[in-house]
């Protein structure tokens, strides 16, 4: 115990936590204990026990390291759990639009597609698909009528 004060700053200077300094120190005149009658110091003892700390206080240091990982790694992946479940319904939401989308009849499918996937607005498709303005606002608001119905029908 003669070292006793001097190991506990020690670990303090590394540990930067008075409470765990005291606990590596009791930890390393423990380890010291048990294994006296297998223990062969060869240099004096203050180093032995100086060296013993600090090597302690490492391994403390990588204990916490990966208890910190493991907390972070809960923490994300139970943020993740209400995440997964969040996409999982956005993604059938998506599927089952788009297994609409595949029902609606070729000419409200390409005009729809054209719209809102391409971006056209009524005048460039009619005038790619050949058909008259009014005839594309037709077939959209044909393809909007039936998504909607078919989306509610399934939803149900």
């Amino acid at each position: 115990m003669a070292h006793h004060n001097a190991l506990c700053n020690f670990a303090f200077s590394i540990l930067d936590d008075k409470d765990m300094a005291k606990d590596v120190v009791q930890d390393v005149f423990l380890n010291l204990w048990q294994k006296r009658d297998q223990l062969n110091i060869d240099t004096d003892v203050k180093s032995y026990l100086f060296t013993s700390t600090r090597n302690k206080c490492i391994e403390f240091i990588r204990k916490m390291k990966l208890v910190k990982k493991y907390e972070d790694f809960v923490r994300q992946t139970q943020s993740n759990e209400f995440n997964i479940e969040e996409d999982a319904d956005k993604y059938m939401r998506k599927e089952r639009l788009y297994a609409s989308i595949r029902q609606l009849p070729p000419k409200c499918k390409e005009v729809f597609l054209m719209s809102k996937q391409n971006g056209l607005t009524y005048s460039e498709i009619a005038d790619e698909l050949s058909i008259s303005p009014k005839t594309v606002e037709n077939h959209m608001g044909r393809a909007l009528r039936l998504l909607r119905e078919m989306l509610l029908i399934k939803t149900k």
